[in-house]
């Protein structure tokens, strides 16, 4: 028999067999693995304390190839996102000053990036325009022709980093001899290191606990690479005599990975903001909230075709990064009330589109052409300015996966795959791949979480 090495973790296979499927073919084999798999999670501490239950995911073996062309279009598609923001930072300062932007349109953009963001945000996301977020998730759909399509662009959030930490691990764990991307934990500490500082602070609000295991992850793969990460919880922090008092009182802290809305805190909120405004602190995901919001697809894209948006768009965006960016983006329109609603429902006619509510938390606010609630949805995102984002669905190409059972028995299956692939200033600090069954892909007890490597 031919034996040949798996590109993804060197063991020798039959050379016509693909994947891990050789080293799987024993049950002894597929239990090992999988025991070896699981004690990554458990090690992490995702898991302790029952967590299974609410934060469990699917265990597989597999590990998703790219090839360094696609590694190389990816890179592309981080440094024409990079100016992208940077210029949409630059619109909105214009946009949401009078003086500077007075028209029709100009009111379009203001509104649209404004909508369903706390007024706490309203003027300091106007400051450092052109400040672009130190590390920026995007989600990305394989296309039945192997396209990538942005699905999302979330530049203000910073959940997710622990679990694309944790797939790094398994990836590791699988295959350790391989080539890879640097890690998200490692972009963040060349930036904190950039700045000067040796530590950062993640302050999370109470609406974020359930992200807190995730957290963990990531403070524990920073100490690794002599960052300290203070994850702290509103409630450990209040003011006193106009100052922060954490915990840790003897550190001062300047450096926050972002500003989270404070809903049960304000006064804290507002010290946080008044010391950004002084340059007291600093972020790593700065505190724009519209870099996480659909409507910015919308506005890149402008399928519409409203000249003095083009001209608005080319006058703070090189032309370069905004037609590449807009090669990757489905047919994306901001729905508004101006429009009758007859007109959006023959926008619908005969192709395949999704609802997305322009700020939304993963996939609460998608609805899928065939889902019965579909006409109501429209109808009620008629009746707004920009709340909703109508998108061109992209047939999104299936993937054979391998997964373990609970009892660590090795199958395999066909899922459909969300890439989610993180920038950092003007490069990709790691993929993540979830994959589910359904459609309808996001992060649940039913998914797979699989690291990346290049070959």
């Amino acid at each position: 028999m031919v034996l040949a090495c798996c590109r993804s973790c060197g063991r020798q296979q039959s050379a016509t067999e693909s994947g891990c499927l050789f080293f799987h073919k024993s049950k002894i084999g597929g239990i090992i693995m999988y025991d070896q798999i699981k004690q990554v999670v458990l090690a992490s501490g995702l898991w302790d304390n029952g967590r299974a239950a609410s934060h469990g995911f699917i265990l597989s073996p597999s590990v998703y190839e790219i090839s360094q062309e696609k590694r190389n279009e990816l890179k592309v598609i981080c440094e024409a996102l990079h100016d992208c923001l940077a210029g949409l930072g630059r619109i909105a300062a214009i946009a949401y000053n009078p003086q500077l932007g007075h028209s029709a349109t100009w009111g379009m953009i203001a509104r649209a990036l404004r909508t369903g963001v706390p007024a706490i945000y309203h003027d300091i996301m106007l400051f450092k325009p052109g400040r672009v977020p130190s590390i920026c998730k995007v989600d990305l759909m394989v296309s039945e022709d192997g396209s990538y399509r942005i699905a999302e662009i979330d530049g203000h959030n910073k959940h997710g980093l622990g679990y694309s930490t944790l797939a790094a691990r398994i990836r590791k764990a699988i295959a350790p001899q391989v080539w890879s991307f640097p890690g998200v934990a490692a972009a963040l500490a060349k930036e904190i290191k950039k700045r000067g500082e040796s530590s950062a602070m993640l302050l999370y609000s109470d609406k974020e606990r359930f992200y807190l295991p995730e957290f963990r992850i990531l403070q524990d793969e920073l100490t690794a690479h002599k960052i300290n990460l203070f994850v702290i919880a509103q409630n450990e922090m209040k003011v006193e005599n106009g100052k922060i008092v954490v915990l840790e009182k003897n550190k001062e802290h300047r450096l926050f990975i972002d500003l989270p809305f404070l809903y049960y805190n304000r006064t804290l909120n507002n010290l946080l903001a008044d010391l950004y405004r002084n340059g007291k602190i600093d972020f790593l995901i700065p505190p724009k909230p519209f870099f996480g919001s659909k409507a910015i697809l919308a506005l890149l894209r402008n399928d519409t075709g409203n000249k003095e948006l083009e001209a608005i768009l080319r006058s703070q965006i090189r032309s370069a990064s905004l037609e590449l960016l807009r090669q990757h983006i489905p047919e994306s329109y901001l729905i508004h009330k101006r429009a009758k609603q007859e007109y959006w429902q023959n926008l619908c006619n005969d192709r395949q589109f999704v609802l997305k509510e322009s700020i939304s938390s993963g996939t609460k606010g998608i609805v899928f052409a065939d889902n019965p609630r579909f006409a109501t949805i429209l109808k009620r995102a008629c009746n707004s300015y920009y709340h909703f984002v109508l998108q061109k669905e992209v047939t999104n190409r299936l993937q054979h996966f391998q997964y373990f059972t609970d009892d660590g028995e090795l199958r395999q299956d066909e899922w459909y795959m969300r890439l989610t692939l993180h920038c950092s200033m003007r490069d990709v600090a790691d993929i993540v791949i979830t994959a589910r069954r359904d459609k309808k892909v996001h992060g649940a007890l039913d998914c797979l979480q699989l690291g990346a490597t290049i070959v």
